[in-house]
């Protein structure tokens, strides 16, 4: 069965929007399991992964942008 194209980029978006969700909720988790740390040990880990954390703070932030572009085109 072949999906039209607005049935695609439907399916498209919705995957996005999951991913830019998943990563949200893994960077709020982050943040929670931090939070309570003894203030030596949270900042260790923020130093360990500091560069992960950033760099899936720019991924959401491009899929939120490409998001925003396929509505766009889509109106």
């Amino acid at each position: 069965m072949i999906e039209e194209p607005a049935q695609t980029e439907e399916v498209i978006r919705d995957q996005i929007r999951a991913a830019v969700e998943a990563i949200d909720a893994a960077l709020e988790g982050i943040v929670r399991f931090l939070t309570p740390l003894r203030p030596t040990m949270r900042n260790e880990l923020i130093q360990l992964l500091g560069g992960h954390i950033e760099q899936a703070r720019h991924a959401k932030e491009s899929l939120e942008r490409i998001l925003l572009e396929l509505q766009r085109q889509k109106k």
